[in-house]
């Protein structure tokens, strides 16, 4: 059966339409607005230092207030910096939809990525350690951890935070050591892949289940989707070479 279009349906259309825009919008724009986990960086602060606004990476503008109740950190900012939140830091904060926060990260602002090149894969701690350590202080700083060693404005507040176990703003050679083990690209370079499949393939069937490959992959949240990903031939178990092609995409990007 086809339908008849009344005399005024053309205007109808456009209503639809017209609603339909707006909530698409509407729906786009709450993505960057009323999410949850807020990355970004400080463009302003008012005079009370409990209001500011954070330009986030997707470019929309939040506006973040803090309260008694709300946790703050200074990362990666040494202690004899004035421990006090200003435009032009970093931000990762967990708050409500409303913007009152839960948890506050401020950071150093970050430059580009500058990963280095594969030579890091052969490398021992020690000397990644003197090769990232570019100002010579002997300490390992927040910028030059993230510049060089595991880039993630998202998750190195957090990672960092724990890792540097006296709070003073920068690693140590043990917590330097310490933070490089959460590192996927160090932890996989440490064997070849052949060493890594032999490992993880518990009932030597010369295939991998998700539960044994979780022994090489550190993205755990993750896992399910990267096993599927990394299972080209769509048989629900990876073969060595699946396995190899997924190492080398972390320790080399490709």
């Amino acid at each position: 059966m086809i339908a008849k279009l009344s005399g005024n349906a053309p205007a109808v259309l456009i209503i639809a339409f017209y609603i339909l825009t707006s909530n698409t919008q509407a729906q786009s724009n709450s993505k960057g607005t009323n999410r949850t986990v807020v990355v970004g960086t400080v463009k302003s602060i008012n005079s009370s230092g409990t209001s500011f606004d954070v330009l986030q990476s997707d470019k929309h503008l939040r506006k973040l207030y803090v309260n008694a109740a709300s946790r703050v950190y200074f990362v990666g900012l040494p202690a004899k910096d004035n421990h006090t939140a200003r435009a032009g830091l970093g931000v990762k904060a967990t708050c409500e939809k409303d913007g009152l926060v839960k948890t506050l990260s401020f950071t150093p602002p970050l430059d580009e990525p500058l990963m280095l090149g594969v030579q890091r894969l052969t490398m021992t701690k020690s000397e990644l350690f003197k090769e990232v350590d570019k100002d010579a202080s002997t300490f390992i700083s927040y910028v030059e951890f993230n510049k060089y060693i595991y880039h993630s404005p998202k998750h190195s507040p957090d990672s960092f935070r724990k890792a540097d176990k006296n709070n003073d703003g920068v690693f140590d050679t043990a917590e330097f050591v310490e933070a490089l083990r959460k590192v996927s690209w160090w932890k996989l370079s440490r064997k070849t892949p052949d060493e890594w499949f032999i490992e993880a393939d518990k009932n030597m069937n010369r295939i991998l289940d998700i539960k044994e490959f979780a022994w090489i992959c550190t993205s755990g949240n993750h896992i399910e989707n990267i096993f599927k990903r990394t299972d080209r031939d769509e048989s629900d178990s990876l073969t060595q070479r699946e396995t190899e092609a997924y190492i080398r995409s972390v320790t080399h990007g490709r």
